[in-house]
């Protein structure tokens, strides 16, 4: 009986150190499954941390250059308003290593209370007759895979923590389309006005310096018959070879050698306003081609009906001459 006794005793000892290796196998796996977790979790949450702080900075540098923008052309700022700090709660931008340090801590945890009810639940065993039975079963829970179910109650991350990354995200959405819609705005409203003022005629066709008005708009001396003769335009003197300028914007609608004008060169700026420039040395632009406010049309010259080396300047206003010194005396829109 004392045999039966001390040999039971004996194979339950042998289960019991059994059980509780085949359950610290099983730990080993688990922890290693909870390893792969939580450097799989540390690494999305590193990688968001990270583009929400270069989304951030991204979103800071467009307002402050769409707040530069603002300011130097003079719009009211309240009608293009870059603020970024109105959206972004900064307190909402989670340090990435503060996370991974609150996750090793829920996950340690967790761990070592696994540990302690591996050995409560081995030490609290009830004998078992059957040793090698049991022994069996044993082995086979030792060769079964580890449910994902065995991790589902383990905290890998404050779920807060988590809804402050994701409301930052999406606040940072709103505001970088808000921006975006304002910087299209702000680039209509600056092509606007570089379209109006580059179409806007003002200034003389040739450089200020070593040029002079010769001969005004209106009733004249004609300087070929000595008779009164209407002048549809002014002249402006200087030297051969000076550049001949547009004045504005737009299409040339002639570029060619013309009876009495000479070599000439005639734009349209559009709204019924053209400029002709006459008695040019040589033309630089052809029909159709567009031409930029102060770009260099023709050289002066004197041909045609001419006693020196001049441009005839004509600002034609739907169809009729109009005198130019207007234009040329006005500043740039």
């Amino acid at each position: 009986m004392t045999s039966a006794w001390l040999l039971q005793s004996h194979y339950h000892q042998q289960l019991t150190q059994h059980k509780i290796q085949a359950l610290s196998e099983r730990d080993l796996i688990k922890q290693h499954y909870l390893d792969t977790l939580q450097s799989q979790t540390n690494q999305q949450v590193q990688a968001l941390a990270v583009k929400i702080g270069q989304l951030q900075a991204q979103s800071i540098r467009l307002n402050n250059l769409g707040e530069r923008i603002v300011e130097k052309s003079n719009f009211p700022k309240e009608e293009f308003e870059f603020d970024i700090n109105q959206y972004i709660d900064q307190g909402l931008i989670l340090d990435a290593d503060n996370l991974e340090q609150g996750l090793d801590q829920n996950l340690d945890q967790n761990v070592e209370s696994d540990n302690e009810q591996v050995v409560e639940e081995a030490i609290d065993h009830e004998p078992i007759e059957n040793t090698s039975a049991n022994a069996e079963s044993v082995d086979e829970e030792i060769e079964q895979p580890v449910p994902l179910n065995i991790v589902s109650n383990v905290k890998t991350l404050d779920t807060s923590d988590l809804a402050k990354l994701h409301k930052n995200v999406s606040l940072l959405a709103y505001q970088y389309q808000k921006n975006q819609n304002l910087l299209q705005q702000l680039e209509i409203t600056l092509t606007n006005l570089h379209l109006t003022d580059e179409l806007f005629i003002s200034g003389r066709p040739v450089p200020i310096q070593g040029s002079w008005i010769s001969s005004p708009f209106g009733t004249r001396t004609d300087p070929f018959t000595g008779r009164l003769r209407r002048h549809k335009g002014v002249d402006i003197a200087g030297h051969t070879g000076m550049s001949i300028n547009a004045t504005a914007a737009g299409v040339v609608t002639r570029s060619e050698a013309r009876t009495g004008y000479g070599y000439v060169v005639e734009i349209n700026h559009g709204s019924g306003l053209r400029t002709r420039y006459a008695h040019a040395s040589s033309l630089l632009v052809a029909v159709g081609a567009i031409v930029e406010k102060g770009q260099q049309i023709a050289v002066m010259g004197t041909t045609g009906r001419s006693t020196g080396p001049h441009v005839h300047y004509e600002v034609i206003k739907d169809g009729t001459q109009i005198d130019p010194v207007y234009y040329i005396q006005r500043l740039p829109s």
